[in-house]
């Protein structure tokens, strides 16, 4: 996992990026407007990472937040892997890789929703040491609940 190289992405490619999650994300309402993601991009408590395939397409993202609540938290706000490079263990390279950053600015835990019905997702996040703490009713666009993940860091 470790040949894999993070960018953090910057404003220069907020249009890749919004073509990346047309092929990524199945559900319309899952993928950003470039407006979204030009700003968290650049907001300092948001970190946007990409990696390129050998071709210098994208082809994975994570986006994550640092939040200053009771407990210092970063929240997985979105991950994507292209279809065609699933279950190579890029999905758990950027959560470890987003969570380093966490632990540097200080955040004591970690969150993440997740699509009830996504359990390729799931398994993800448990895999890497998170914990579902139950559901989140009526979550997403159309009605779908999500699964509420924590993770001590």
């Amino acid at each position: 996992m470790n040949n894999y190289k993070t960018i953090i992405a910057d404003a220069k490619i907020v249009s890749e990026l919004f073509e990346f999650e047309k092929i990524c994300f199945e559900h319309t309402a899952d993928r950003f407007p470039k407006r979204n993601l030009k700003h968290l991009i650049e907001s300092p408590t948001s970190r946007t990472l990409i990696i390129r395939d050998e071709n210098g397409q994208i082809c994975a993202e994570i986006i994550g937040l640092i939040r200053h609540f009771k407990v210092a938290s970063g929240r997985i706000y979105k991950i994507g892997v292209r279809p065609d490079m699933k279950k190579r263990g890029i999905g758990s390279y950027l959560i470890q890789t987003v969570e380093k950053w966490f632990k540097k600015s200080g955040m004591k835990k970690s969150c993440a929703e997740v699509r009830e019905s996504n359990m390729a997702s799931r398994n993800m996040f448990e895999k890497n040491g998170y914990t579902n703490t139950g559901l989140r009713i009526f979550y997403y666009a159309g009605g779908e609940n999500a699964v509420k993940y924590w993770k001590t860091l």
